[in-house]
């Protein structure tokens, strides 16, 4: 999922030429070469798999102070380096801030995506790169209301947001596209996430409606389409509201 909007985020917010785009994505596919032979990825796996925040910067700096890597990448002009670089500042959501809904820019449908290592544990949801991604888009305001203050985080020193499936994964089987998207994840404070995992049906409903209104076209880019009654009568029977 990482490698399709790793992509379109070098082309449409660094603004690079899509034959440079090409370039990043083959240093990303050699670096993942190398991780294989170092023995930090399993068969078949990517960096793009690496799906917690601590890892990837874990693997940053195991790569960075790796001679084997080093000595490759003065062979190919530190080319292996530039392509770590753009992707790590893609992870982090540099450049972000310089186009209004940045996240809006790069979405698109997203083939399913199994894969068992990040399911077979637990991440912490704010720790997942997409996640971060979208709390960082979304200036760590949470989106029901934005007037929602929380405390500060002391891991990451930023108002304290998680975020949330609008259309729950349970319901993946439903769509032939995946469901954990930038579109389909919201920043919300820990109230109102609370509040649409637990909440009566009467209370959840409105929020729903607004946030899926403020999200709709936004979901149909990434190939996710249903209308407003249909998407609140999947949520309701999904988390069983009362």
């Amino acid at each position: 999922m990482q490698q399709e909007y790793f992509e379109r985020y070098l082309v449409e917010i660094r603004k690079k030429k899509a034959s440079t785009a090409r370039h990043y994505q083959e240093s990303m596919r050699k670096i993942s070469q190398v991780l294989h032979q170092l023995g930090y990825l399993e068969f078949e796996e990517t960096l793009y798999d690496i799906d917690s925040y601590y890892d990837l910067k874990r693997i940053e700096d195991i790569l960075k102070s790796n001679q084997e890597f080093i000595d490759l990448d003065e062979r190919g002009n530190r080319m292996y380096t530039a392509g770590l670089h753009r992707y790590m500042e893609f992870v982090e959501g540099q450049k972000f801030d310089a186009v209004p809904n940045p996240l809006s820019l790069i979405d698109c449908p997203i083939p399913i995506h199994y894969n068992k290592k990040v399911y077979a544990k637990e991440v912490p949801s704010r720790d997942r790169v997409i996640v971060r991604q979208v709390l960082l888009s979304e200036k760590f305001l949470c989106e029901s209301n934005t007037s929602h203050s929380t405390f500060t985080s002391r891991k990451y020193r930023t108002p304290y947001m998680e975020g949330h499936h609008l259309i729950p994964m349970n319901l993946q089987a439903h769509f032939n596209v995946s469901l954990d998207v930038y579109a389909n994840i919201i920043s919300l404070c820990p109230t109102c996430h609370r509040l649409l995992h637990n909440g009566i049906r009467q209370e959840q409903k409105p929020v729903l409606k607004r946030l899926f209104d403020e999200r709709q076209d936004r979901l149909v880019e990434s190939g996710i389409r249903l209308g407003k009654n249909e998407f609140l009568e999947i949520v309701a029977e999904s988390v069983k509201v009362i």
